[in-house]
């Protein structure tokens, strides 16, 4: 792992999963309210699965559009090489 990224930022970046993590990259960002596993990790009920499902629909739309950026950035890198 750490050969690949160094460490789990560059994991992160790599991988485009920034929407996933704090600023500092200490804490990851759960669907769900997180209590370290002490509880089943599954919605409880239909309130708190449609929570989840906003979550994560917020999760992809926000990494599809750093994933828009990143091609757009490479783009502009081969238009200034050609």
């Amino acid at each position: 792992f750490f050969n690949l990224f160094s460490d789990f930022k560059g994991y992160c970046e790599y991988f485009l999963l920034q929407d996933l993590v704090y600023d500092n990259y200490s804490k990851v960002k759960f669907f769900l309210p997180f209590n370290d596993f002490v509880e089943n990790p599954l919605p409880k009920d239909v309130n708190e699965y449609y929570e989840y499902k906003r979550n994560n629909i917020d999760f992809i739309h926000k990494r599809t559009k750093r994933i828009e950026e990143y091609n757009n950035q490479i783009l502009l890198k081969c238009w200034d090489i050609v």
